[in-house]
């Protein structure tokens, strides 16, 4: 089963412990976690906004950076502006699954929040979505896992996170979207504008390393939580600005980050799909796409299919480990259904 991987090494440097001492004190409500890596551009506008937010929520809080060793001004930023914020270096790059999941095992919250280095959220976006969990809001009946945010590009104003469900398309697990102005069940959680029930993130182990450096780990818990019973749930007043993919398409481009979002997908498949019926159209429909490819020419492709099953076979050993040590639980159909009148991704 997937752990919380202790990350290579971290740094021993005292001016990287600011707030040890607190750590004595009565735990905050609240853990923000930050991953970073080469954000600088970003990251200011991020916490300063978060900052802002989580104040106006009224609740005890903790905001963590982990930096995924930048070698930008990223580090000297939150020491010279932020020195309330807690910083967490990793000495080499790691990637968002292992630098997040080093968060969550500083965090001292009961809730947390996790917030991408290139977002701007609202003033109130901390107390909405932390409002379920600690107001009652949530209500009653299977655990509440995690609410999602509504993220629109900061650049065009486009949304590029709703209400997020997966339908059954073409043989394979697709996202799936609505748009609900009132906050709504979902079964993706974007862990890049969210808040979870940080217990049961820890007894889920966290983020699945499988996907690194990135794209579908955060899909990947919420399935996990999803077959548990756990509810999740979109509430579009929780609102940011988001860049979108600012660090990892800076670090891959474009290409790349598409074709690591292909062989993701393909690996989520692998590890999730147990309903007999639906791994049987799965598996008949590999060499139709193959074969349609390599006709149209379109195999070449950076997120091409033929690429994405040639990317995810080194993965393949360990996908199939973690299918098998997961719990059974809620079968596939049940957690597809209630999306079937989303509005398909693809």
């Amino acid at each position: 089963a997937p752990v919380l991987t202790e990350g290579p090494a971290e740094s021993r440097n005292p001016r990287d412990r600011k707030g040890a001492a607190s750590r004595c004190a009565e735990p905050p409500l609240l853990s923000i976690v930050v991953p970073n890596w080469q954000g600088e551009q970003w990251l200011g506008r991020c916490l300063s906004a978060l900052q802002v937010s989580a104040r106006a929520a009224g609740h005890s809080f903790e905001l963590i950076v982990v930096d995924d060793a930048s070698t930008d001004g990223s580090r000297a930023l939150v020491r010279e502006r932020f020195p309330r914020v807690r910083l967490l270096p990793n000495r080499r790059n790691v990637g968002f699954a292992r630098s997040v999941n080093r968060g969550i095992r500083a965090a001292r919250g009961r809730v947390l929040v996790l917030a991408n280095n290139d977002i701007v959220c609202a003033q109130d976006f901390i107390s909405r979505l932390t409002g379920w969990f600690l107001s009652g809001e949530g209500g009653t009946g299977a655990p509440l896992f995690a609410v999602s945010a509504r993220t629109v590009s900061w650049y065009d104003g486009r949304p590029n996170q709703l209400c997020m469900g997966a339908v059954w398309q073409g043989g394979r697990i697709t996202p799936a979207w609505s748009d609900p102005a009132e906050p709504s069940p979902c079964l993706f959680v974007q862990a890049g504008a969210a808040a979870y029930d940080l217990r049961l993130v820890r007894e889920l182990a966290g983020f699945c390393t499988l996907f690194e450096p990135g794209y579908w780990e955060d899909y990947d818990l919420s399935w996990r939580a999803a077959r548990r019973g756990w509810r999740q749930i979109y509430d579009p007043r929780a609102f940011a600005l988001h860049a979108g993919g600012g660090s990892m398409t800076k670090r891959f481009g474009a290409e790349r980050v598409s074709a690591m979002k292909a062989r993701n997908h393909l690996l989520f498949e692998l590890t999730h799909l147990r309903s007999p019926g639906l791994l049987l159209q799965w598996g008949a429909r590999i060499p139709l796409r193959l074969a349609r490819e390599w006709a149209e020419g379109t195999h070449r492709r950076s997120h091409s299919f033929t690429r994405a099953l040639l990317a995810a076979m080194p993965g393949l050993r360990a996908a199939l480990a973690i299918r098998l040590t997961q719990p059974g639980g809620v079968p596939d159909r049940e957690i597809l259904a209630p999306w079937t009148g989303f509005r398909s991704s693809y």
